[in-house]
C-alpha cells in the first residue's frame, strides 16, 4: 500500500517551480487544462493541482491560506544536511523549523531523526527526516 498526497495550490506554476526548483522533485506528468501535475522524488510521489484548474474537486471547507492546517507531511531523505543547505540558500524563507535533531525512546531502541520543516507557497508543512536507531545499551 502507497499514499500519494494530493495538495490544492493557489498558484499551480509557483508551486511546481517550488516543488521542482527548491525541494528536487521532478515532473513524472501533468494535464495543464486542469492545473494538475504529478510529481515524484526519491520515491516519493506528490500531486498537486491548481484551484483554478478544469479538474474535480474534493473540498471540504474555505480555502484560505494556509492549506493544510493540523497536517505535516514527513518525508524520509538522503543526505539532509546538504538537503536543508540546498534550501536554505534557495528559498531560507520556506523554512519553519530548523534542522535539528531529536531522539525518541521506541521499545528497546532510540531512535534518533534529524529532521527540518519547510512551508511550501500554499501552507502546507512538510518535514523531511533522515532517522537512524541505537539498541538502549549503546547508548
Amino acid at each position: 500500500m502507497r499514499v500519494v498526497p494530493e495538495l490544492y495550490c493557489f498558484d499551480i506554476q509557483r508551486s511546481i517551480d517550488f516543488y521542482v526548483n527548491v525541494l528536487g522533485f521532478r515532473v513524472k506528468y501533468q494535464r495543464p487544462s486542469e492545473a494538475f501535475v504529478f510529481l515524484t522524488r526519491h520515491g516519493v510521489d506528490l500531486m498537486l493541482e491548481g484551484l483554478n484548474g478544469d479538474g474535480r474537486r474534493w473540498i471540504t471547507g474555505a480555502l484560505e491560506y494556509p492549506l493544510g492546517r493540523g497536517v505535516n507531511l514527513q518525508w524520509d531523505t538522503y543526505n539532509i544536511d546538504a538537503f536543508y543547505a540546498h534550501i536554505k540558500q534557495y528559498s531560507p524563507d520556506s523554512i519553519y523549523l530548523p534542522i535539528e535533531n531529536t531522539d525518541y525512546l521506541c521499545d528497546d531502541e532510540v531512535v534518533i531523526q534529524k529532521q527540518f520543516v519547510v512551508q511550501d507557497p500554499n501552507g502546507y508543512l512538510i518535514r523531511f527526516c533522515d532517522v537512524k536507531t541505537q539498541a538502549i545499551a549503546e547508548v
